[in-house]
C-alpha cells in the first residue's frame, strides 16, 4: 500500500502547477483574529513535517525569507509551509495528518500544548489544495483538542474522523466534506458540514455558500486517500502490538 502512495503522489505531482505559484506567497497579514494565548501555554513540537517532495519551502514567520524544507522537521508556532511542484505531509502530535499539494501556501499561526495536556492546532490556508484527516476516536482520542483551519473570513471546526479537501483559488475556496462532520463559521453565520457535499465560498462577499450534494475528483485525490488509508492502518498495529519499532 505505501508502494501505491508513494506511485500516486509521485504522478500528481508530473501534473504540478506552473512554477510561477512558488514565486510569491500572499500576505497573511489579514487573517482572522485569534484568541490569545492563556498564560502558561507551551510552543512545542506539536506538528512536524513528515514528508516532502519536490519543491518545499518553510519561512520562520511573516516576512521572513523562505528556505528548503526537509522531512521530519518540526513546526512551530508562526511557521509558513509553501510549494511549487511539490508536496508535504504534516503530521499533528495526535497522529491526525494534513496534505499540502502543489502551488499551496498554509501557515501555522498557533501550535500550542495546553496545562491540560490538549492540543491547540489553527493552520491558516492561503492558497492550492489541503487536505486535512483528524483520527478516529476509536484509534486515537482526541477529545479535548482544539484543531481549526481557517480561509479567508472562514473558520473550519471539525470533529474526531472528519476528512476535508479544501481548494482556494484568488476569488473562492471549495470545501469538500469527503467524512465525518464539522461546522464553518464566518460572516454569513454558521453552518454545519456533512459528508460527501461541497461548499463553495466567495471570498470577496459575505454570501452564504453554495452548497452541492457531490464532490467533484481532484487528481490529488489518490494520495490523499492512500496516505490516510496507510497512516491509519500504522497507527492501528502499534497500538495493537503489531508494528515495533527498531
Amino acid at each position: 500500500m505505501r508502494a501505491i502512495a508513494a506511485v500516486a503522489f509521485t504522478l500528481t505531482f508530473a501534473l504540478a502547477w506552473s512554477a510561477w505559484a512558488f514565486q510569491s506567497s500572499p500576505s497573511v497579514a489579514a487573517r482572522p483574529p485569534y484568541a490569545a494565548a492563556p498564560q502558561g501555554n507551551t510552543k512545542v513540537g506539536i506538528a512536524w513535517l513528515d514528508k516532502v517532495a519536490g519543491q518545499v519551502e518553510l519561512a520562520n514567520s511573516v516576512g521572513q525569507d523562505f528556505h528548503p524544507a526537509m522531512g521530519q522537521t518540526a513546526l512551530i508556532q508562526g511557521n509558513i509551509l509553501r510549494t511549487g511542484r511539490g508536496g508535504a505531509e504534516v503530521q499533528l502530535q495526535d497522529q491526525s495528518t494534513l496534505r499540502v499539494g502543489p502551488g499551496s501556501v498554509i501557515a501555522f499561526p498557533r501550535l500550542e500544548l495546553l496545562p491540560s495536556g490538549n492540543k491547540v492546532y489553527v493552520m491558516q490556508g492561503l492558497r492550492g489544495t489541503i487536505y486535512v484527516s483528524l483520527m478516529p476516536n476509536y484509534i486515537i482520542d482526541t477529545r479535548g483538542n482544539d484543531f481549526q483551519l481557517t480561509f479567508g473570513q472562514q473558520q473550519v471546526y471539525l470533529q474526531p474522523s472528519g476528512h476535508i479537501r479544501l481548494e482556494i483559488d484568488p476569488k473562492e475556496a471549495r470545501l469538500a466534506m469527503l467524512d465525518g462532520k464539522g461546522r464553518v463559521e464566518g460572516p454569513f453565520g454558521s453552518m454545519e458540514l456533512t459528508k460527501k457535499k461541497t461548499f463553495t465560498f466567495d471570498l470577496s462577499g459575505k454570501s452564504q455558500p453554495v452548497v452541492s450534494n457531490k464532490v467533484a475528483a481532484n487528481p490529488m485525490d489518490k494520495w490523499d486517500t492512500s496516505a490516510v488509508a496507510y497512516h491509519q492502518h500504522t497507527i492501528t498495529r502499534f497500538d495493537r502490538g503489531l508494528l515495533t519499532v527498531p
